[in-house]
């Protein structure tokens, strides 16, 4: 994964505070104009800001995985 498209994928996820899911992913990249044509790609920067804490998955819904940010976050705690 390019260490970029993460870093602007983090920043937008930090400043819009809404639902997450790989369709507006894969919109915000478009918007930005970077090179993410494929929905693995949103799924894996999804994935990877969930290991870092910085969402939450919400698969309560079967077929709708949504994201959101992690207000509570344990990260720098003593």
């Amino acid at each position: 994964m390019s260490a970029e498209r993460l870093q602007l994928l983090r920043a937008a996820v930090r400043d819009y505070q809404g639902e997450w899911t790989t369709h507006r992913v894969q919109h915000f990249y478009r918007a930005r104009g970077v090179d993410a044509p494929k929905r693995a790609t949103a799924r894996a920067g999804l994935a990877q800001l969930v290991r870092e804490g910085l969402l939450l998955l919400d698969d309560t819904t079967p077929w709708r995985r949504v994201f959101r940010l992690n207000r509570i976050s344990t990260r720098g705690a003593a």
